[in-house]
């Protein structure tokens, strides 16, 4: 008998090992079998900024979609497929072309500071610590037909005025320009049990937790139906586009873990 044995078998840790060893393996092989069962159900996810591969996505609070949140980067849906639009439409990125992006994101921080375009990052304070200046998209302080690119993504739902925000949107993009615009909608992003044609907003609900019950998150001042695509429409803008996501197909929508029928307005003048 060799030492080591010897060893373990006065400790008892041999008699353990021996007696369980099936057992352990048996388990072990229980469990790579649920595993390989569950990645056929929900095959692990990736997040084409960061390159995360895994089941970690988080959902997130009162999101229909339960895929919501990469791990590591922080992204959600829209950030996933927006840069993959960006990443196709490279044109959009042109060096020299002004770009005007309201409330900035640390996932698109590196991509269009290091463009070569006139980026002006902004925000309506000083929280956000990646805008250049603050604005409001209510009066924006810049001259018309300004910006070749605007790119406008869940802000319009937290702002007083969004009728006249989409004014400015468009008074500031230069004709055959590009605007990206999202929102919220209901049936896509939330689920609220009223009429999801039409856009949900009362002067009642202006607590935080009645603006959270009624349209998903406390600081939002609405919520959109599929009528925002009119109002887009009915400001002035054309749609050039709003089915990107859909038209990436199931295989792309399902490993980047996006929500099919979420909408990227891709608006000019």
């Amino acid at each position: 008998m060799s030492l080591k044995k010897s060893i373990l078998e006065k400790s008892g840790s041999y008699k353990f090992y021996k007696n369980n060893y099936e057992r352990l393996l048996k388990e072990n092989q229980e469990l790579s079998n649920l595993i390989e069962q569950y990645k056929k159900v929900y095959p692990p996810k990736e997040c084409p900024i960061c390159g995360y591969k895994g089941i970690g996505f988080k959902p997130y609070v009162n999101i229909i979609h339960r895929e919501v949140e990469c791990p590591q980067c922080k992204s959600h849906e829209r950030h996933r497929a927006l840069w993959l639009y960006f990443h196709e439409k490279k044109e959009l990125l042109k060096e020299g072309n002004t770009f005007l992006h309201f409330a900035p994101e640390t996932q698109f921080n590196e991509l269009f500071r290091n463009s070569g375009m006139e980026y002006h990052p902004v925000d309506i304070s000083d929280e956000n610590t990646l805008i250049n200046e603050i604005v409001d998209i209510q009066d924006i302080p810049y001259p018309d037909d300004y910006f070749d690119l605007i790119y406008c993504s869940n802000v319009l739902e937290h702002v007083e005025d969004d009728a006249k925000a989409m004014n400015e949107l468009y008074r500031v993009l230069k004709p055959g320009g590009t605007a990206l615009i999202l929102v919220p909608i209901n049936g896509i992003s939330y689920e609220r049990p009223y009429d999801k044609s039409k856009t949900f907003e009362s002067d009642k609900y202006n607590t935080p937790e009645l603006r959270e019950k009624y349209y998903g998150q406390n600081d939002h001042l609405r919520l959109y139906g599929t009528d925002f695509k009119d109002k887009l429409i009915n400001t002035g803008f054309k749609i050039k586009a709003d089915d990107y996501i859909k038209n990436l197909g199931h295989e792309i929508i399902d490993k980047y873990a996006l929500i099919k029928d979420e909408n990227i307005f891709e608006c000019t003048k």
